[in-house]
């Protein structure tokens, strides 16, 4: 009898150390939930907020020259590098569009007569937020007229083998 509550003690004591292990097991999956679903909700906020960005830095291209000292467009000034400082901190950086272009970081939106493969313009900046890319860069690329048979037809010229 002593040897059957043995048994029965070491399974109840094997039941009770899988639950323990279990209910452990659900608070970190819950745990890694809640951060999951924290980061998402950020990079959505972000990615609502870059318009917004987009939207300042225009601004103050469209500034002349006689403005740019003014008390107004330095505010402006003053009030994106603190923007852009904030979105930083977050992890947001924005995506380098200088030298060749990349599919995985840019988006061609154009080509234009050019060295093969090199971004020539940038229609709109790109960033990745905590190393993924949230928006891509939008460039324009460019790309020689002698490797594009039909950029060539479409000029007027004629494809070998063509009627």
């Amino acid at each position: 009898m002593a040897k059957k509550q043995d048994s029965k003690i070491q399974e109840l004591e094997n039941q009770l150390k899988r639950a323990v292990a279990d209910y452990q097991n659900l608070e970190k999956r819950i745990s890694e939930g809640r951060s999951e679903l924290t980061n998402f909700m950020g990079a959505e906020l972000i990615k609502r907020l870059l318009p917004v960005l987009d939207h300042l830095d225009k601004a103050l291209q469209g500034v002349k020259e006689s403005e740019s000292q003014s008390g107004w467009s330095q505010g402006v000034e003053m009030a994106i590098k603190e923007f852009k400082q904030v979105l930083q901190s977050e992890g947001l950086e924005e995506i380098s569009c200088e030298g060749e272009f990349n599919p995985a970081l840019h988006e061609a939106v154009d080509t234009r007569d050019g060295n093969d493969n090199m971004i020539l313009e940038i229609v709109k900046k790109g960033y990745n937020l905590n190393g993924k890319v949230i928006r891509p860069a939008q460039v324009v690329v460019g790309q020689s007229t002698n490797n594009n048979p039909e950029r060539s037809l479409a000029e007027g010229g004629r494809v070998e083998g063509s009627n």
